[in-house]
């Protein structure tokens, strides 16, 4: 049965009881019934096709969806910086009898905004049936533009929201967004945004006179292989 994050204030996301008992059992199950092989990990934005090795038997996949960029600040002084991109989402699914092949797709990031432009979003991470969860690119304004919204993921047994992106103001640039692999990029207010580290997060918005936002960063996709 899918798993779906509820969104509360500030981005905060929980589950219910049963949902981290369920979890906890399925993985319990996965360590202690099957051997784990390898993992193979896919980590630049693109498209190709996984093939299963001979003796895989199942596998648990694990995605993150690309950040979107944060939006250029305002080219006043005195206005508004820009809003922070949002954070990829993120997805897992567990597989008992895997297909010979999967092909797949690494989310991009989204690109930054110039003065005064919003940052554009992210793509979705694809694969086995797992689709969408990108991150929103921020919002540009002369006053207070918001940070990019977050969205989640389809297809998974898991299927968690990334963090929104930081709404700008006057010297405040919105912060990226977060994904499960942390936040995202610091926010200077009195120059150029900051493109993100951590896969699947957001890039900061721009300062005020003009600073262009931060790139987004691209998605990432884990396989792990079971006998």
């Amino acid at each position: 049965m899918t798993k779906s994050a509820t969104r509360e204030a500030a981005d905060k996301v929980t589950f219910t009881q049963t949902e981290v008992n369920s979890a906890i059992a399925a993985g319990d199950a996965v360590a202690g019934a099957r051997k784990l092989l390898r993992i193979t990990r896919y980590t630049s934005a693109g498209s190709g096709t996984w093939t299963k090795p001979s003796d895989t038997v199942s596998v648990l996949i694990k995605t993150v969806a690309g950040g979107g960029g944060g939006a250029g600040g305002n080219n006043s002084g005195s206005g508004a910086c820009g809003g922070g991109g949002g954070g990829g989402g993120y997805a897992e699914k567990f597989i008992a009898a895997a297909a010979s092949s999967y092909a797949y797709v690494v989310g991009a990031g989204g690109s930054n905004g110039g003065a005064q432009a919003s940052g554009s979003s992210g793509s979705a991470t694809t694969i086995a049936g797992i689709a969408g969860g990108a991150g929103h690119g921020g919002n540009a304004g002369s006053s207070g533009p918001n940070g990019g919204s977050a969205t989640t993921p389809t297809g998974g047994d898991l299927n968690v929201y990334g963090g929104g992106g930081g709404n700008g103001h006057v010297k405040v640039a919105g912060l990226g967004g977060s994904s499960i692999f942390g936040n995202g990029a610091q926010a200077k207010p009195s120059s150029h945004g900051s493109s993100s580290n951590a896969y699947g997060s957001g890039g900061t918005g721009g300062g005020t006179a003009g600073g262009n936002g931060g790139a987004g960063k691209s998605g990432y996709i884990e396989i792990q292989e079971y006998s």
